[in-house]
């Protein structure tokens, strides 16, 4: 673990193989890793956890009950959510959101999913202003 990377991380993913094997790679990289397994559990994060406020968010698109889609919806309705970067992850073919400053279309490898999180984590990927 380097300086730094003591930074969370919401991880938002439906299927439980990937994301325990998202969050591992993520811990073992240094991070604080926050799992959820639908939308509406990162949006109550993200409503809740003020004091402990995702540095990231690494976001799968297409889940139960509320979908990635909805999740940056309301990302870019709160003003204060406005400098939260997100990773889309998806195995649809689908442009990257307007919200994303970064996209990894399933399936990738470890290598490709690490070098995106640390590029967006390290500005490469930063939301442009409105």
């Amino acid at each position: 673990m380097s300086a730094g990377d003591c930074r969370t991380i919401l991880l938002v993913e439906d299927d439980p193989d990937v994301r325990d094997s998202l969050q591992d790679i993520l811990e073992d990289e240094g991070f604080d890793v926050v799992p959820a397994s639908n939308g509406k559990q990162a949006i109550d994060f993200l409503t809740l956890n003020e004091p402990r406020r995702a540095d990231l968010v690494i976001l799968d698109l297409l889940m139960p009950m509320v979908s990635g889609w909805e999740v940056l919806r309301y990302m870019t309705a709160e003003p204060q959510l406005a400098g939260v970067p997100v990773i889309v992850l998806s195995a649809v073919m689908t442009p990257r959101p307007p919200r994303a400053q970064g996209f990894v279309r399933k399936p990738f490898s470890l290598e490709t999913f690490v070098g995106e999180v640390r590029s967006v984590l390290d500005g490469a990927g930063a939301v442009p202003p409105p």
